[in-house]
C-alpha cells in the first residue's frame, strides 16, 4: 500500500457505509471500489438532475491545479463568455429549483447565471462539495504525477487518499449521496439544477451507475484538462445531464 496522506478513521467509515448503501464495495486496504452485482440502488425521486460545472478558471488555462481558495480560481474571459451563453439558454430546461455548492468559483458561476432572468431560485447546499486540492494549488501535472498521494488518489482511485489539507474521492462520493438524499426529501417530481464541480459530476455518475465500472473512461487529463487546450470534453460552465 502507498505511504500516502489519508482521511481520518471516522470519515473512512462514513464513506464505506454510504457506498455500501449504493451497492458499492470498498476494499479497505487499497481504497478501490467496485459495484456489487445484483444490488438495487436507492430510488431517485426527482424528475431530472442536471449539473453546470463552474466556469473555466485561470488554473485550467495555465494547466495548474487549484484548491477551494487559491488565487488561480478566478475566471478567464472565455470561461465567463461560455457561462453567460449557457445562462441565456436555461429556459429550455424548465428547471424548478437549483442548488449551488459553497466554494467561491461555484458561487461566482451561480451569480453569472442568476444575473439573467431565471424561472427558478438557487439555494446553497454546504455538502454539495467536490474535490479540494489544498496542497496541490499552482502545481502542474508534471510536478505531481510521480508523488505517492497523486498516484494513489488519481491513478489508483483510492477512496481514502487526499492531499495534506484537502479531500478524498470517497468524501466527494459520500457528499453526492447526501445531495441525492436531500433532493429525494425536498424535490420529489422536480427538475433540479446543480452548480458544482467536475468531481461532483463524476461522483453522481458513479452512484447512478452510468458506467459498467465506476472509473471507466476516467483520466486525470480528462478530469482536470491539464495540458490540452483542444480537449473536446472541456465542459466548464456548461450543463451536463446527470439523471
Amino acid at each position: 500500500m502507498f505511504d500516502v496522506d489519508t482521511i481520518p478513521v471516522l470519515e473512512r467509515e462514513r464513506i464505506t457505509k454510504t457506498l455500501l448503501k449504493w451497492g458499492i464495495a470498498t476494499d479497505q486496504a487499497t481504497g478501490k471500489i467496485d459495484y456489487i452485482e445484483g444490488t438495487t440502488i436507492p430510488e431517485v425521486k426527482c424528475a431530472s438532475i442536471h449539473l453546470i460545472r463552474h466556469a473555466e478558471t485561470i488554473a485550467v488555462a495555465k494547466h495548474e491545479f487549484m484548491s477551494d481558495t487559491s488565487d488561480n480560481c478566478g475566471f478567464t474571459e472565455q470561461g465567463i463568455a461560455i457561462t453567460k451563453k449557457q445562462a441565456e439558454e436555461l429556459d429550455a430546461y424548465d428547471f424548478d429549483i437549483a442548488f449551488y455548492g459553497p466554494i467561491a468559483r461555484v458561487v461566482n458561476t451561480k451569480k453569472i447565471v442568476m444575473a439573467y432572468p431565471q424561472k427558478f431560485e438557487a439555494v446553497r447546499l454546504q455538502f454539495l462539495h467536490g474535490i479540494d486540492n489544498t496542497g496541490w494549488e499552482y502545481k502542474s501535472f508534471e510536478e505531481l504525477v510521480y508523488t505517492d498521494t497523486f498516484i494513489a488518489r488519481e491513478l489508483e482511485n483510492n477512496m481514502f487518499a487526499r492531499t495534506p489539507e484537502g479531500t478524498s474521492w470517497g468524501t466527494v462520493i459520500a457528499n453526492a449521496a447526501d445531495v441525492i438524499a436531500y433532493i429525494n426529501e425536498y424535490c420529489v417530481g422536480k427538475k433540479v439544477l446543480l452548480f458544482s464541480q467536475g468531481s461532483v459530476l463524476r461522483a453522481l455518475q458513479i452512484l447512478l451507475r452510468k458506467r459498467q465500472h465506476p472509473w471507466d473512461d476516467f483520466t486525470v487529463e480528462g478530469m482536470y484538462h491539464v495540458g490540452d487546450d483542444t480537449n473536446k470534453k472541456k465542459n466548464y460552465g456548461v450543463i451536463d445531464k446527470v439523471y
